[in-house]
C-alpha cells in the first residue's frame, strides 16, 4: 500500500503549469427512449497545463461525454467548463479532438501531405505557401511518415492512417489535444508503437493531452495522471498521479512492480463496479 500511496493525487510535478481546464460542478442529462438519464451531477476537476491526463472507468460512465463537454462539442446541462479561464460555450479555439474512428477522419481522395495540410485551416497564423509546406513536412516527419507524403490512405496501414490524423491535429498547434480511444481499432503491436509515438510528441511540443481509454495499462503507461470515473451518475472514483519515470519504455516500464501495482489498483476498482452492474438476477 505504501508504494501506491506515493502516487496519490496532489503530488506536484515541476513540469506542469497552472490549470488550463477547469470543470466546475458539471451536470449532464440525456433523455433515452423517453427516460431521463444523468451522466454527471456536479462533477468537478482541474487539469494542469502540460499534463498527460487519462480518463478511465466502467463502460457507460461518461468518459467520452466528459471529453465532449470539455471540447465544447456538447453543452453541459448545468455547471461550467473553463479553458484558460474562459467559459466554454462551443468548440474552443486551441483544442483539437482526435476521434476513435480514424477512417472517417481522413479524406480518401487526398494524399498524406494534403490531408495534413487540411489542418492548416485551423492554424492561428497566416502562413506563406513555403511556410505551410515546410510545416506540413515537419509534422509528417514527426509522426514517422517521411517518405509517404504522396501516398493515399488506401495505400497505408491502419496505424499509418492514424498517424496522418494525429499529424493533421498537431499542425494546428493546439494547446490541448483530446484523444478518444484513438488506438482501439489497431492491433496490439501497432498500438504499442503509437503509444510511444504520442509520448514522443507530448515530450517534444508544448501540448496538454486528455486521453480516454478502456485499457488501464495503456493509461498507466502514457499518463502522469489518471482520473477514474464511477458508474453514472459519475463522480471521480480515483485520482492518481503516475510517478513512473519518463521516457517510458514498453518493456522496461511495463516490467516494473510499481507499474503493476498502479494498474492493479485501477483495474480492481473498475472491474468490481462492472461486476456489480452485471450481477446475475436472483431467482
Amino acid at each position: 500500500m505504501s508504494e501506491i500511496a506515493t502516487a496519490s493525487a496532489g503530488a506536484v510535478d515541476p513540469r506542469l503549469g497552472p490549470p488550463i481546464i477547469e470543470v466546475r460542478q458539471a451536470v449532464k442529462r440525456f433523455t433515452v427512449n423517453g427516460q431521463p438519464m444523468t451522466v454527471f451531477d456536479g462533477l468537478s476537476c482541474s487539469i494542469e497545463q502540460g499534463s498527460f491526463l487519462s480518463i478511465v472507468g466502467p463502460s457507460g460512465c461518461g468518459k467520452s461525454t466528459l471529453l465532449k463537454l470539455i471540447s465544447g462539442l456538447e453543452p453541459a446541462t448545468d455547471g461550467e467548463i473553463l479553458f484558460n479561464g474562459n467559459r466554454v460555450d462551443g468548440p474552443a479555439s486551441g483544442m483539437i479532438y482526435v476521434f476513435q474512428q480514424y477512417t472517417k477522419s481522413i479524406f480518401p481522395w487526398r494524399t498524406v501531405i494534403e490531408n495534413v495540410a487540411f489542418g492548416l485551416q485551423s492554424h492561428r497564423k497566416k502562413l506563406s505557401a513555403k511556410e505551410a509546406d515546410d510545416l506540413c513536412r515537419h509534422y509528417v516527419k514527426l509522426v514517422g511518415l517521411e517518405g509517404y507524403e504522396n501516398f493515399y490512405p488506401y495505400q497505408l496501414s491502419g496505424g499509418m492512417q492514424q498517424r496522418v490524423v494525429i499529424a493533421r491535429a498537431l499542425i494546428c498547434e493546439p494547446e490541448v489535444l483530446l484523444m478518444d480511444e484513438p488506438f482501439s481499432a489497431v492491433d496490439a503491436l501497432t498500438r504499442a508503437i503509437l503509444q510511444e509515438l504520442v509520448l514522443k510528441i507530448w515530450q517534444t511540443i508544448p501540448v496538454t493531452i486528455l486521453f480516454v481509454t478502456h485499457d488501464v495499462e495503456e493509461a498507466v503507461f502514457l499518463s502522469n495522471r489518471i482520473i477514474s470515473l464511477s458508474k453514472a451518475p459519475a463522480r471521480i472514483n480515483d485520482d492518481v498521479s503516475i510517478d513512473l519515470a519518463y521516457p517510458r519504455d514498453q518493456i522496461a516500464t511495463r516490467g516494473q512492480d510499481h507499474f503493476h501495482a498502479l494498474s492493479q489498483r485501477l483495474f480492481s476498482s473498475i472491474f468490481l463496479q462492472e461486476k456489480a452492474g452485471h450481477a446475475d438476477p436472483q431467482v
